[in-house]
């Protein structure tokens, strides 16, 4: 395992609050630290935080993350990414010759990424979902909630910051639907989040032994960095561990 100790490339949380993404199928409660009033989180919640740019959880970029951690997998293999939101991380994995899936909720996240990325496409419904399938790219957008999301026999996953967007009691939900959605020899690269102090998210705070837990005793722990050493935002809001870590589950 190896300690990494790079510039930072996201804030997962933005300094008015915004957090982290999204599903219809979130209904939960949490403190929001500067006003300590009880916030409810919907779905409503999260489309709001698009309609109003309030989206602190997107990379603008390619996550050096998943550049270095990424495996040689076979040409054409296909890769869940759950939550996916505008990221171009997909643009990534499809340029890299596999057959790329993203889920995402919001319709607005689904238009910003096909425009800003100067993609054509068709689209056509499958039950409540659409599916939005991109010109000369190996590369489509299922629109809708992920709980509805049926396809199998994904070759791996891209879990970026679907996970930490789940509170606990959807979490163990969310990844028995992602692993019923892999094939049983898929490969997985997630990246998580730990952090001290009474502030919760989302992004929520997961443990390693909660990791384990849920995905399985196959799943390794292959990096980390400790935030809040190296970047004052993280100490503004009160934290002295922010670690951000890279989990591999492999067969």
């Amino acid at each position: 395992m190896k300690n990494i100790s790079k510039r930072l490339y996201w804030f997962w949380s933005s300094t008015d609050g915004s957090s982290q993404n999204k599903t219809n199928t979130i209904h939960i409660e949490f403190k929001q630290a500067n006003f300590n009033e009880v916030i409810v989180i919907t779905n409503e919640f999260w489309l709001d935080r698009w309609k109003t740019g309030r989206i602190g959880f997107h990379l603008e970029g390619i996550n050096p993350k998943l550049i270095e951690f990424w495996p040689t997998l076979p040409k054409g293999s296909h890769i869940l990414v759950p939550l996916c939101g505008k990221s171009n991380d997909m643009i990534w994995l499809a340029e890299q010759g596999y057959r790329v899936t993203g889920v995402e909720l919001s319709s607005l996240a689904v238009i910003q990424f096909l425009g800003d990325n100067d993609l054509a496409y068709d689209t056509h419904h499958e039950g409540e979902l659409k599916i939005h399938t991109v010109h000369g790219l190996s590369l489509r957008i299922v629109e809708g909630d992920y709980f509805q999301f049926s396809e199998t026999e994904f070759d791996a996953c891209y879990d970026r910051a679907a996970m930490v967007a789940m509170p606990d009691s959807k979490r163990a939900n969310y990844v028995t639907h992602t692993l019923d959605r892999l094939s049983s020899s898929a490969y997985v690269l997630l990246i998580s989040l730990h952090y001290d102090g009474d502030e919760q998210g989302p992004p929520f705070s997961i443990d390693e032994q909660s990791i384990v837990s849920l995905w399985g005793g196959d799943i390794q722990k292959i990096a980390f960095e400790n935030l809040a050493l190296t970047h004052p935002h993280y100490r503004d809001q009160g934290h002295t561990t922010f670690e951000e870590s890279v989990w591999r589950l492999q067969p």
